[in-house]
């Protein structure tokens, strides 16, 4: 038996700079297969998106590319990683090669979680080295810890501790972001092993099924794309602060949608970001967001089900789906809020601004459950995912952690007033806008805010 390696992709979608397949080719020096599996358990939950997938199927042959040019391959098999193991462990046992290390990068949603302890435990059975390592966040949630060892609950002095972290040298080690030297190569590809085994690929099949659902135009995806987007997003930096809370101007990154994947990572960002200006601070913040809330869902999976906050748990929600079903399609008569929803459906993305301003609208003026907006975001969000999402959903319901106090509830009218003056993006969204068929608002803002602090008030 000859050893080779395994590196399971899941959202590393990179050559450049993937820590544990680095690690792997290094240790076996290039001998190293590449597989990913689509879980049947991702592909049936309720709240999967056509959108979404369509985008990490371009990501996953993004990817393909990259590995070729390394002499490497990948194969996409129709497996969970449980069935799929044994497959690839039975296949290679026909020609005589075993692997003797597999590597992995680490996520931390309490499903991946259990399915990687799971893995591992089977692997190890069967005497096979497992090696894994930190990839998609900066600070992995377990490191970022009060000093008494409890994970933070406010969003501001996580901060300070993550960004006193990365003035330290094992933080700057991170921020370097290695990239791969020119000569690590692949010295064995699925092709080599045995020229029927591509075959076996189901990466075109997917695409092809998926394709006949999709109704938005998608992105393109990988690497050099996301690179192109930061370095776009770079000669802009220095007016993000001042300019991103206003959805007709293209003043966000774009970059969400990669990091999801991992085409591109966060450290490979912060590393080529000038940290030094008032922007650069506020990106920088959001990009701590986003780690503080993988914290949270880390230290409390509960969250993805339940309130963050227990007090909160049993609001007397009224879920008239008719109202819902007028938020879905933006005809709730509240221009911006009814340009986010239509940009989102048609285009699979929405700005950060309005995001807020009609999940307040959902829970706060429509007193509908945060979760059913919440899956519905999922359900067309290209860059959909589970920790960003769901605390996102919970701070505009004043249900999570270090949220939106309650009685503080947006006003549609005033928000399109302050970030929207002179209609651009509404106008863009909502034709109708100022013309006779404009829609009649489908409920009274006021009213509405005074019923939702009672509710919450109700709860103490």
């Amino acid at each position: 038996m000859k050893s080779i390696g395994l590196h399971w992709f899941r959202r590393d979608l990179r050559f450049d700079g993937n820590p544990a397949l680095l690690r792997n080719i290094e240790e076996m020096r290039g001998r190293v297969l590449c597989v990913f599996f689509f879980d049947a358990t991702f592909l049936s939950r309720p709240d999967f998106s056509v959108g979404r997938f369509a985008f990490f199927i371009k990501s996953l042959q993004s990817l393909k590319d990259q590995l070729r040019e390394r002499g490497g391959d990948l194969l996409v098999l129709d497996d969970g990683p449980d069935a799929g193991f044994e497959r690839i462990l039975n296949l290679l046992d026909k020609h005589q090669l075993k692997p003797a290390l597999v590597t992995w990068n680490r996520d931390y949603e309490p499903f991946a979680r259990l399915r990687d302890e799971r893995i591992e435990r089977w692997l190890q059975k069967r005497d096979i080295k497992v090696l894994t390592e930190r990839d998609h966040l900066i600070c992995e949630p377990h490191e970022v810890l009060k000093d008494d060892g409890t994970p933070y609950r406010v969003f501001t002095p996580y901060y300070r501790k993550w960004k006193q972290f990365l003035a330290t040298s094992g933080g700057r080690v991170r921020l370097a972001a290695p990239t791969a030297k020119d000569k690590i190569n692949f010295e064995l590809s699925w092709k080599r092993v045995d020229a029927k085994i591509p075959a076996l690929d189901r990466c075109d099949t997917f695409e092809k099924q998926n394709r006949r659902r999709l109704k938005i135009n998608v992105p393109e995806a990988g690497t050099s794309e996301a690179f192109r987007v930061w370095k776009n997003f770079g000669h802009r930096l220095d007016a993000y602060k001042d300019l991103r809370d206003f959805p007709a101007h293209d003043a966000t990154s774009g970059l969400s949608i990669f990091f999801k994947n991992g085409s591109i990572t966060t450290a490979q960002v912060l590393s080529r970001t000038n940290r030094h200006s008032a922007s650069a601070e506020k990106f920088i913040s959001e990009v701590a967001w986003r780690e503080f809330y993988y914290s949270i869902l880390f230290n409390f999976p509960y969250v993805e089900t339940e309130s963050f906050n227990p007090k909160y748990r049993n609001i007397k929600w009224e879920n008239d789906e008719k109202l819902f079903k007028k938020w879905k399609s933006g005809e709730t008569g509240f221009p911006l809020v009814d340009a986010g929803m239509r940009e989102l459906v048609q285009t699979g993305r929405m700005h950060n601004r309005v995001r807020m301003v009609v999940a307040s609208f959902l829970v706060k003026d429509l007193h509908i459950d945060w979760r059913w907006g919440e899956r519905f975001f999922m359900e067309h969000l290209l860059d959909g995912d589970l920790a960003a999402n769901n605390g996102g959903w919970q701070w505009a319901a004043s249900t999570g952690c270090d949220p939106q106090p309650y009685f503080r509830i947006f006003n549609p009218q005033s928000q399109a007033k302050k970030f929207d003056p002179e209609n651009s993006y509404i106008q863009k969204w909502v034709p109708e806008f100022g013309t006779k068929n404009e829609l009649r608002p489908i409920v009274n803002h006021a009213e509405r805010a005074r019923r939702a602090v009672t509710l919450y008030r109700k709860l103490g």
